[in-house]
């Protein structure tokens, strides 16, 4: 028999059902690990097919899996709250039957949280992978979450301004674990549990993928996921717009004050508006139909008509979006305008302190030292987010060679302020410099008026270079 007879560092948790398929890998790939002091308790939910057989084949080779097998199929949020309630470690990972990990995953994780004691969950980047073990073409640019240091609407922020959730597949404490609502059955509790463990503390991230989350979506709709995930139960026709309104309710439920709170309202009607459009669109089609089209204003009142439910009424009066619902009955106010006053207003005491910090990254760039500057510009965002921050920080992710950071923090501008030029015209260059010719055109295009002589003549120059390459050969 192999492994540690000492009490485990580290719980994994595998909850499975018929897994046969990928369960030996899976299971394989976490006895490989190159940390040993974990248990792994595998909980078979009334499986039919050949799981029990290779569950115990494992078992006897190795005396860290405790294997539990149940007479019938309680549904995955029972299994998961199962193997979550039976750890032992100061660390607990779920596990999926048909995922795979590196060697160093379990290792890295854990001294990353040991690095940083504030972090609740240490997460990796991802290599999606599809049945047969190859690159996914799903989630192509997926970056995990990262919040290190961040407040906590800034640590909402990064949960809400993506579709995927997949560090819930991180390493995170048990202690705080225990602290968050298991064995819900409603779409997307993931993302709830996950809301609720940002409410604790920080994610820190290992930026290796050492995590390949598989994609199985060939032949399942979006209802026959619901329906395995909830074990019957009925499936309800506006997942998204009730996703939304259930996060909110969890961050009025939460220890956070009044005006933390307002400011997430108004970060959700502001995100799902303008940088989330897949959940805007879902959204959208949920409650007026799939060919419904509205603008920004009207989709903001009303995503505010669905989030202000999860209001409590003590709140509401104080509650400025609440305010800017009531206070127009016969049209439909101005959300975004409300929600982004209020985020300016939270924004204004931060801004002195970050303002010191941006003057000593410039410097830190002046002097060359462009490790020190990158770490002090984020160490400013952190404080006070602002669109020529992100775009100063890209900067410096392009001369170090960074492209992929330098184009995420040049989006993040632009989403900040939609009329920063220079900003447009570090994208467009950077696309272009990439070999994406027609991505970069929009953003050269809207750089020009925005940006002074001697720059917009090399911009016109770069433009017009990129428009060549599109144009169709002339053959004679």
């Amino acid at each position: 028999m192999s492994g540690s007879s000492t009490e485990p560092i580290i719980s994994i948790g595998l909850p499975v059902y018929n897994g046969e398929n990928f369960l030996r890998q899976a299971v394989e790939t976490l006895l490989a690990q190159d940390y040993a002091h974990f248990e792994l308790i595998i909980s078979d939910n009334g499986s039919v097919d050949g799981t029990e057989t290779i569950c115990r084949e494992f078992q006897a080779r190795d005396a860290r899996i405790r294997y539990v097998r149940h007479t019938e199929n309680l549904g995955s949020p029972w299994n998961f709250k199962y193997v979550a309630d039976e750890a032992r470690g100061k660390y607990f990972l779920w596990a999926a039957h048909d995922d795979l990990w590196s060697p160093s995953f379990l290792r890295k994780c854990v001294a990353m949280l040991e690095e940083h004691p504030q972090a609740v969950l240490c997460c990796t980047e991802i290599r999606f992978i599809d049945g047969l073990g190859r690159p996914s073409v799903h989630y192509a640019n997926y970056k995990n979450i990262e919040t290190l240091e961040k407040r906590p609407a800034g640590r909402i922020h990064e949960l809400i301004s993506r579709m995927g959730w997949f560090a819930l597949y991180g390493l995170m404490r048990t202690e705080v674990m225990r602290k968050i609502s298991l064995g819900m059955s409603v779409y997307g509790c993931d993302v709830i549990l996950l809301l609720e463990l940002l409410l604790q503390g920080d994610f820190v991230k290992v930026a290796e993928p050492l995590f390949s989350f598989r994609i199985l979506i060939e032949g399942k709709t979006a209802e026959d996921y619901q329906r395995d995930f909830q074990n019957r139960a009925p499936v309800t026709t506006t997942p998204y717009a009730s996703l939304a309104a259930r996060l909110l309710r969890t961050v009025y439920q939460s220890a956070l004050s009044s005006s933390e709170k307002a400011e997430v309202f108004a970060d959700f009607i502001l995100t799902l508006t303008r940088e989330n459009a897949p959940w805007r669109e879902s959204i959208t089609s949920e409650l007026l139909g799939t060919n419904a089209q509205l603008d920004d204003p009207q989709f903001a009142f009303l995503l505010g008509l669905v989030l202000n439910g999860s209001v409590p009424l003590d709140e509401i009066k104080t509650n400025p979006i609440s305010e800017a619902i009531y206070r127009a009955p016969l049209g439909a106010p101005d959300l975004l305008a409300a929600a982004q006053e209020l985020l300016g207003k939270t924004e204004t005491v931060a801004a002195g302190v970050a303002h010191v910090l941006f003057r000593k990254a410039a410097v830190l760039v002046d002097q060359g030292r462009l490790e020190e500057a990158s770490d002090a510009f984020e160490h400013a965002l952190q404080k006070h987010e602002n669109s020529n921050g992100w775009s100063d920080w890209a900067t410096v992710q392009m001369a170090c060679n960074r492209l992929d950071a330098a184009e995420r923090g040049l989006r993040r501008a632009l989403r900040l302020d939609a009329k920063n030029g220079p900003a447009a015209a570090k994208l467009g260059i950077l696309l272009a410099n990439m070999g994406r010719i027609t991505e970069s055109i929009p953003y050269l295009e809207k750089s020009i008026p925005c940006i002074g002589a001697p720059q917009r003549a090399a911009i016109e120059e770069l433009l017009q270079r990129c428009r060549q390459k599109l144009a169709p050969s002339v053959t004679t």
